[in-house]
């Protein structure tokens, strides 16, 4: 039986969502750990968590469809003195406005959360993060399941990314607290990192690549085929390249999954029988077309 469970700490939002995604109110507790509950339209049950933590162990499917460059984070700098912390203040001389400053001694998160032989200098950090992909890799190890993780990253080559956005255009992150949208590109190789080996980790790759392997150019000519007037072709034409684009989302936006080791596992050979091989990952594996 299948459910969905989503992990939304803004009732408001949860509201939208619901009303958008259920078409029925349960008054029966679905998890008493749940928040808000409905059924959809084809009778599948929603529930909202206000934490991960909430959520019923078991084999499930985890999608963050950018969510982790939205998490806290850390941020440092590297001195003639060794790492120091970036931190917030409020300007002396105008006492409306915040500032970075650099903090006069090492902190605890400076001296436990730069890895060893760091190169960079500037390197952001998020271990609500790593928390997470904990939690997550713990429960993929024990019950089965995957996790798939859409957002803009790196793997650990990157510096200083965070950044505001405010009506689509970009916002100082010191202005006008809470009015503004704020990110950090997700560092692919911390998260892979904090999964100590547990489960087998596939990408980053780019989204050309992802949809690529899902075969986006054959789904695009059946729906050009489909087009049954000149402005939809159009849309579907300027659709495909804003998400192929290597200037737009193409390379810009990565694709990152945890599964199972036993899910990739080399089949086993003995005197008798050969165990079928695995099939591969939707979207980290060039699937070849029959003719």
């Amino acid at each position: 039986q299948i459910s969905v469970h989503l992990v939304e700490v803004s009732p408001k939002l949860a509201e939208i969502q619901a009303e958008n995604l259920t078409v029925e109110k349960t008054g029966r507790i679905l998890d008493e750990n749940a928040y808000k509950q409905g059924f959809t339209k084809t009778g599948l049950s929603i529930c909202w968590y206000r934490s991960l933590q909430d959520v019923p162990r078991g084999c499930a499917f985890y999608l963050a469809n950018e969510f982790f460059d939205a998490l806290p984070i850390h941020k440092f700098q590297k001195t003639e003195q060794g790492w120091r912390e970036i931190l917030v203040d409020v300007n002396p001389q105008l006492s409306n406005e915040l500032r970075f400053v650099l903090a006069p001694f090492a902190t605890l998160s400076s001296e436990t959360l730069i890895k060893t032989g760091e190169e960079r200098m500037h390197v952001e950090v998020s271990p609500d993060a790593g928390l997470i992909i904990e939690t997550v890799t713990d429960r993929i190890s024990s019950h089965g399941g995957a996790l798939l993780v859409a957002d803009y990253g790196h793997v650990g080559i990157k510096g200083d990314t965070f950044r505001g956005f405010r009506g689509h255009k970009l916002h100082d992150v010191l202005k006008e607290p809470g009015t503004a949208d704020l990110t950090a590109d997700v560092d692919f190789s911390y998260l892979q990192s904090v999964t100590a080996g547990k489960v087998k980790c596939l990408g980053p790759i780019t989204q050309q690549e992802f949809l690529r392997n899902m075969c986006i150019d054959v789904r695009l000519q059946v729906l050009l085929n489909n087009a049954n007037n000149p402005s939809t072709y159009q849309q579907l034409i300027n659709a495909y390249d804003m998400l192929m684009n290597p200037e737009k989302m193409g390379e810009r936006f990565k694709f990152f999954a945890m599964v199972p080791h036993s899910r990739l596992a080399a089949p086993e050979k003995n005197h008798k029988k050969l165990k079928p091989m695995s099939p591969p990952v939707a979207g980290f594996s060039v699937i070849e077309m029959g003719r």
